[in-house]
This record gives structure tokens, sequence and C-alpha cells, in this order.
């Protein structure tokens, strides 16, 4: 089968959604599908790399021509930017089928980035996003979510599908139980938070919790300055990948998500893979990952949820091999290849 994926966040960029389309893309690929994905890369007039993030613009030209060259048996816009816009409308023009996915929520993360007297309008910037999103979603055959609590959160605001569920795995060269190896020198327990250093992902209500012991960040973005200045106790690790990564998690002892607007998080399946607990908030993510006490806690007091994920029941072992039954890259493929309306 040939597949095109069309997204405005691809390489050099580092994100979840990078990520899931990386993995994505290799399983395909070692199943004999043939995929090409277009990203801004691909584009002459794309916008400089800002906080970590690119897109293009005047890109109906190249589209169309991939789209017509390159003959896909299937054609999955990934993100709600300038060149998944561009590559809806040629879509619908040419009445061709496509599927979408919700990676991200938008509306939640413009939101949290208001601040002075914008504030107060909040709910209107959250409302016009939400209807924007719902306009863009509701041409596709499918929209591909990463948990049923997700779809339930989308009805709620007004989405219609079909839904078609595609989790996320992790990369079991690199995340696995085994031995702790870092952080010796720091006094235990080590709680560690690992993502995009940015202001939605909440990491103050993290730094900021009580914590007998050492709480550790590995991750890069526009807010880590900023936090450097403000917790200097925190030891920063910046920006760490594959198996210096997994011996990140496997040397810590609870993992930290106190995101309220991520729609998965795919580090939340690498720290179980790990078999670290988590602590979260309330939120879509949290809920959809942490289905049983082993496996963390929820708690909207973040001190609290350290300290219950850190006593949590079971072992590393009863994680991981929660985690490993439940999320593969594999079966994400496999989601992806079956979820076929309006496909015949």
């Amino acid at each position: 089968m040939k597949i095109l994926i069309i997204s405005d966040a691809w390489e050099p960029q580092l994100n979840g959604v990078v990520r899931t389309y990386q993995n994505l893309i290799a399983e395909l690929e070692q199943n004999g599908h043939e995929v090409k994905i277009l990203g801004p890369q691909d584009f002459a007039l794309r916008t400089p790399m800002i906080h970590g993030a690119q897109t293009a613009f005047f890109s109906h030209k190249k589209i169309e021509e991939t789209i017509t060259q390159f003959q896909a048996d299937r054609i999955h816009i990934a993100v709600e930017g300038p060149i998944g816009w561009t590559a809806r409308s040629i879509c619908l023009d040419k009445n061709i089928p496509f599927t979408s996915c919700f990676h991200s929520n938008w509306a939640d993360f413009l939101v949290s980035h208001l601040s002075g007297p914008l504030k107060k309008s909040s709910s209107y910037v959250s409302n016009k996003t939400y209807d924007i999103l719902r306009k863009f979603h509701e041409a596709s055959s499918g929209i591909f979510v990463a948990s049923q609590q997700l779809a339930d959160h989308l009805k709620e605001k007004g989405f219609k599908g079909p839904f078609l569920p595609m989790t996320r795995g992790a990369d079991k060269r690199f995340f696995y139980v085994g031995e702790q190896n870092l952080f010796d020198n720091l006094p235990h327990p080590i709680a560690l938070s690992v993502g995009r250093v940015s202001k939605e992902k909440n990491i103050d209500a993290f730094l900021d919790a009580p914590w007998e012991g050492s709480k550790v960040v590995v991750g890069d973005g526009p807010d880590l300055e900023r936090l450097k200045k403000k917790y200097p106790d925190v030891h920063f690790l910046g920006r760490i990948e594959g198996q210096a990564l997994g011996d990140c998690f496997r040397s810590s002892d609870v993992f930290a998500f106190p995101s309220l607007f991520d729609t998965l998080g795919i580090v939340q399946i690498e720290a179980l893979t790990c078999g670290l607990p988590i602590a979260a908030f309330n939120c879509v993510a949290a809920n959809s990952v942490i289905t049983s006490p082993i496996l963390g806690s929820i708690n909207d007091n973040f001190g609290n949820a350290l300290d219950q994920a850190l006593n949590a029941e079971g072992t590393r072992q009863d994680r991981a091999k929660i985690a490993n039954d439940e999320y593969s890259w594999g079966k994400t493929a496999q989601q992806f290849l079956e979820a076929r309306p309006d496909y015949g």
C-alpha cells in the first residue's frame, strides 16, 4: 500500500507528533508499505524554526503535485496547520478521502499562554479555537485519537467523528526495566520530568510541589531558562534521546506528568515501560494511561500525587508488563491500517 502523510510537524522538529510518525512509518515500512511524508522541509517558503516548531506557506502547488504524482492509496493529514489546511482543501476539491488525527489541544494551549487583561477572553478564545478544529476534522473520513477518553472529550466539544483508535508505544530498544546507572550522586528518591519545556506543560506545578529528594527535568524549550533561574536546586539536563533517555527513566523513582493539556503523552508510556509509577493531575492524558493504582496516582494536589505514586503498589516489572501488553508501535501501525472508513 502507498501511504501519503502530510504534516506541519516533521523532522528536524522533536515533539510527540514527530515521534509518533517516526515510529509509525518505521513499522509500516517494515511491513512492506511505501510511505511518503510531506513536511515543512519540502517547501521553499517555510518559516524559521521558532521554539522547535516550523511550518510552510504557499504550499498548494507542491502538495497538489505530490498527491497527483505519488498516487497514494491512503492520505493522512496529521496537523491542523497551514500545510494541513492546504492539503485538506485540495483533497476536498478533488474528492479524495483522507484521515486526520487530533494530536494537540490547541484551544487549551492558546488559553494557557494568555496573560494580563487577555485572560478575560479565555472562554472566547477556547470556543473559537474549537470551532476551527471542528471544521478542520469534520471533512475527514475519520479522526484518529489516542484513547477513548480523548474521543469522549471531543464529543463533549461537538466533534462528530467517526473516531478511530490509534494508541502509541515505546521503543523497546531503549525503554525497559533494567539497571539504575545514573543519579548516584543525588539525594533520593528521584522525581523525573521529560518533555518539551514550555509553559503549557505546567512544569511549575511539579517544581513547586514538596519533595524529599531530587527533581530532574529532561528536555528543551522556550521556558527552560526561566525555570533554571526560578528553581536553582532542580537538575536540568537538556535534550536527551535514545538509550541515554531510557537510563534517565530507569534511574528515577517517580515520573512527574503535570501537563493538563496533552492528549496522551508518549513519555507516560516510556516511563511505565521502564517501570516508573506516574504522578499526574486529573486530565484526559493521565486518565487514559493511569488506569490502575499500580501505574501511579492522579490527584489535584501534585505533591500528594508524587507521594502516592512513590508508594504505589506493585513492582517495576508489574508496570512494565502492563505497558508492554497495552502499548506498542506495532499495534499503532495495525490500528492505522485497519481503520479505513470510506476507503472500501
